[in-house]
């Protein structure tokens, strides 16, 4: 045995044991951390899949899972088996040099079919309960203001279901692929592009689509009087996604202004009523428009 193979095995040894370690300390800590704990557990093994074969790393992703069922809680479980499959399917692309669209979108697959497999499949196994949770969020939420019961009802609500798993999904997918780059180019791994916020800008082809779902669906919904479920995924899949390109510029004209710190204060508006319509609004300027390059232009203009 060479002293490469050698290296090999003690290298995956260790993410096994490590793995093993976390799923212990998730245990005892009451699974305080669980999701976190996924997400750093996807690292290890996009090195480890990007360093050697594919083949070698399915190999320490299922000893790994021997070792966290042995000693892990069934939620903590299901999820790890997302983060192995997240972590072979980002080091094999990153190994084959794949576009940045294509991690993306195989990187929201396996976490939106974890989200279907925690919140529908094994819900009854680890005591979910997804619409009892959705019931309550939405009392949470017409408190502060009883007039959205009027526009909002619950059932309509809780049809939204699979969207919010989906956008759930979104944002797990977002995390996992920050955290890896953040910590792997480091490490000298090459990414196909940043994959922060402020880089997301969406083209106007897309834009004039999403626009078309957004004002299309208003109408019929609102002056119509259609009432559709799809309809409603149409409407507010065209609010989110103008809602981040907002973000996304904001998030960008922050960094440029070297203020980076204040992106944290920009992250909570979005989850403020009205603030968030503003996001909406400078999304749809920034999509259609040439905001960004207008802004760097009057900067070099000034300088």
């Amino acid at each position: 045995m060479g002293h490469t193979d050698t290296k090999k095995m003690v290298q995956g040894a260790m993410i096994a044991a490590i793995f093993g370690a976390l799923s212990l300390f998730n245990t005892y800590t009451g699974s305080m951390f669980d999701i976190f704990i996924c997400y750093v557990m996807v690292i290890p093994l996009v090195w480890y899949g990007y360093t050697y074969t594919l083949k070698d790393n399915i190999i320490v992703c299922f000893v790994s899972m021997i070792v966290i069922a042995m000693m892990g809680l069934p939620f903590f479980v299901i999820s790890s088996i997302s983060s192995c499959f997240v972590g072979i399917f980002i080091g094999e692309a990153l190994k084959r040099k794949a576009k940045k669209e294509t991690i993306l979108f195989g990187t929201l697959i396996i976490t939106f079919l974890n989200n279907i497999l925690i919140y529908e499949v094994f819900s009854g196994l680890l005591g979910i309960n997804f619409m009892a949770e959705m019931e309550e969020m939405y009392v949470t939420m017409i408190q502060p203001i009883s007039a959205l019961s009027d526009k909002i009802s619950l059932d309509f609500f809780l049809s939204m279901a699979p969207l919010i798993i989906l956008l759930t999904s979104v944002m797990e997918m977002y995390v996992i692929l920050l955290l890896c780059q953040i910590t792997l180019m480091r490490l000298k791994i090459e990414f196909p592009g940043s994959f922060h916020i402020a880089t997301m800008h969406l083209k106007k082809s897309t834009g004039i689509i999403l626009a078309v779902m957004l004002f299309g669906s208003y109408v019929i919904l609102n002056y119509a009087g259609y009432q559709n479920i799809y309809l409603s995924y149409a409407y507010t899949i065209a609010i989110v996604a103008f809602a981040l390109q907002g973000l996304a510029f904001l998030s960008w004209f922050l960094i440029m202004k070297e203020k980076p710190k204040l992106m944290i204060l920009v992250f909570i508006g979005i989850l403020v009523p009205m603030v968030n319509t503003l996001y909406v609004v400078i999304g749809i300027l920034d999509i259609f428009s040439d905001l960004r390059e207008n802004i760097l232009y009057n900067r070099h203009s000034n300088d």
